[in-house]
């Protein structure tokens, strides 16, 4: 009887331990009376000007919150949470993003959207670990050619900025599965991004295109392909390659027809067409949309 109860005491401390890595400290004067097991402090619209000395004792921190504040700088000592994977620096009153937080080379997950960064520092390119990226909201031009150090990106997102341009480096970004750029000034795309062979999600809604760059059409992996807002009259004559592709949004563009080869795309679910005045689909096209019902 003696095994059953001391694996039953194991799995009850295997319970807890998991439990307590879960628990969301939301106060420091709570957090403060264990240190060490503190993994995720939520410090969000607290209005604070600085971050607090005293998070830097809680070495343990997995998570850490400090969006919707007042914040502008982060202190070099946030080095010291070397195990953080997760920081949230959104709605705050940034910039740029901190070098300090650079140093942080287990981060997996950083957020700074809702702030006035204007461009992504080269020292970006330490953050070795990360794979999501969020800068929505801010006021980017560009995206610096060395963020392709970044190998283990696989979410990157800079809704509404004010991008003109892509490097051709993006392609060495071959672990990206997700790209959200709607709402910037992009009118092209480098050749090179028809290397992503991972992406499936790609947003490029609300920019300046008159035609659908043809490299996107070599994108095998692509699921999910929004394009509304645009200024697209025409799809490229070989849409119908991209055969993974399951949601085509093109809402709110001066589309005249579409193309034979779009009934190829046996996996489409969803397209939205609507607000394209001019468009006329032919007998064919029509009935490939009818028959799936979209």
């Amino acid at each position: 009887m003696k095994k059953p109860l001391f694996f039953i005491a194991i799995l009850f401390a295997a319970l807890s331990a998991s439990a307590q890595k879960e628990k969301v400290y939301a106060s420091l004067e709570e957090a403060l009376k264990n240190p060490s097991e503190v993994y995720i402090l939520s410090l969000n619209d607290e209005k604070l000007t600085s971050v607090p000395e005293t998070i830097f004792s809680f070495i343990n921190l997995i998570t850490l919150d400090l969006s919707g504040n007042r914040l502008s700088s982060i202190p070099a000592n946030i080095s010291q949470l070397i195990n953080l994977q997760e920081l949230d620096l959104s709605s705050n009153r940034f910039n740029t993003i901190p070098e300090t937080v650079t140093d942080l080379t287990n981060l997996k997950e950083l957020d700074l959207s809702s702030n006035n960064i204007h461009y992504i520092p080269a020292a970006i390119e330490k953050l070795t670990s990360l794979k999501q990226l969020y800068l929505n909201n801010n006021k980017v031009t560009f995206l610096p050619e060395n963020i392709a150090k970044l190998k283990t990106l696989t979410e990157i997102y800079l809704y509404s900025n004010l991008v003109t341009s892509l490097p051709e480096s993006i392609s060495q970004l071959t672990n990206l599965v997700e790209i959200g750029l709607g709402g910037n000034r992009l009118n092209a795309l480098p050749e090179s991004i028809s290397k992503l062979a991972n992406l499936k999600y790609l947003a490029l809604s609300y920019n300046r295109f008159d035609v659908i760059p043809a490299c996107i059409t070599q994108l095998p992996a692509l699921t999910v392909l929004d394009m509304n807002g645009n200024n697209i009259s025409s799809l490229p004559e070989n849409t119908g390659n991209l055969s993974s592709l399951e949601e085509l949004y093109l809402e709110a563009n001066k589309l005249k027809a579409l193309p034979e080869s779009i009934i190829k795309l046996e996996r489409l679910t969803t397209i939205n067409l609507k607000q394209n005045q001019s468009l006329k689909l032919s007998a064919t096209v029509k009935q490939f949309i009818e028959d799936k019902k979209i």
